[in-house]
């Protein structure tokens, strides 16, 4: 599936330029899984396809919600890694 939300980075989570240029903005999101270890053991996590961001649980994350795979293309291409 796939979605939309704010990136809120926490303060605890060791996140890379990347991720940080990115706190703040609307982000496209795809489903990952439930994270088994670590701080946010339990959490759904979701990803951005084709970035060095990796994992981001959903507690980083701000107003999430389900896009039509057009707006999810849109805001992909807007912060840098769509096609």
């Amino acid at each position: 599936m796939f979605y939309e939300a704010i990136f809120e980075p926490s303060a605890k989570r060791d996140y890379n330029t990347d991720a940080l240029d990115l706190a703040g903005k609307i982000i496209a999101l795809e489903d990952g899984w439930i994270i088994d270890e670590g701080d946010c053991k339990g959490q759904q996590s979701f990803y951005i396809p084709n970035s060095t961001v990796g994992l981001i649980p959903s507690s980083d994350l701000k107003d999430i919600k389900p896009v039509p795979f057009v707006r999810w293309k849109e805001i992909h291409s807007s912060i840098g890694f769509g096609e």
